[in-house]
């Protein structure tokens, strides 16, 4: 109802996050008018992988990353202390509270910017791919959503972890850029770059047939590890919070 009464506010919002995905595109485009590839990568490997980053985001809009953007607001008003003592799941009714409409268009553009990828593309065999890359993209959300159950529970110490969930959007974003083409860089770096990696770059390798058993296998097993640690660690410090307002 808020959305429809504010239209104009909505389309806005439509029209940035397309122009926002055509920007990257074209960026691109002009890229590989100069190269036909990227440490391996090709013009159209590289723009499925920002399809597939694009496509997460727009999911984790609709479903968790408003956990992001008020958790800590409402530990700070006291408002997440009527969350304590209603008949849910608290650790759901936080991370699922709000859909953020506004960004629902991103997904259709998304499916947009990965078909016109595949049939450049064209790649063999893709039905079978298409079922594992729907199992890497589940894996990929549950990846993201424990990352931030990690960041946000340390706002039940700290209450305002502001700069941290900033760094989470940061990794969200980075995953639009083809993260394993990048070499020749420390091992630091590399262990740093390997989960961004998992997100988008390899969903998008399995989508035009490049299967690499030991990348899906890490993200598959990545994401139930971090999932069941990010759910023990919010639970332990939801145990000690003592109420921000009070």
């Amino acid at each position: 109802m808020s959305e429809i009464s504010n239209r104009e506010n909505f389309f806005t919002w439509m029209a940035i996050h397309t122009v926002s995905l055509l920007t990257i595109f074209i960026f691109f485009k002009i890229i590989f008018q100069s190269t036909s590839n990227i440490n391996g990568w090709t013009e159209y490997q590289t723009l499925l992988v920002l399809g597939i980053a694009s496509l997460i985001t727009g999911l984790g809009s609709l479903t968790f990353f408003s956990f992001m953007y008020h958790f800590g607001l409402e530990i700070q008003k006291g408002e997440f202390d009527m969350k304590l003592v209603k008949p849910i799941d608290v650790h759901f009714l936080s991370s699922f509270y709000w859909v953020d409409f506004e960004d629902v268009i991103i997904i259709p553009n998304s499916l947009i910017l990965i078909v016109y990828s595949l049939i450049n593309l064209n790649p063999p065999y893709l039905l079978i791919n298409f079922f594992v890359f729907i199992l890497l993209i589940l894996s990929s959300l549950v990846i993201l959503f424990s990352a931030l159950t990690l960041i946000q529970s340390l706002a039940l110490k700290l209450v305002r972890v502001d700069s941290v969930a900033n760094f989470f959007w940061s990794m969200v974003n980075i995953s639009r850029y083809p993260t394993k083409a990048i070499r020749g860089i420390s091992t630091i770096a590399a262990v740093l770059l390997a989960p961004v990696a998992l997100i988008s770059s390899v969903p998008a390798e399995v989508l035009f047939g490049r299967f690499e058993p030991v990348w899906i296998l890490t993200s598959l097993i990545s994401a139930v590890i971090l999932f069941i640690l990010s759910r023990r660690v919010f639970m332990s410090a939801l145990r000690h919070y003592s109420s921000a307002s009070s």
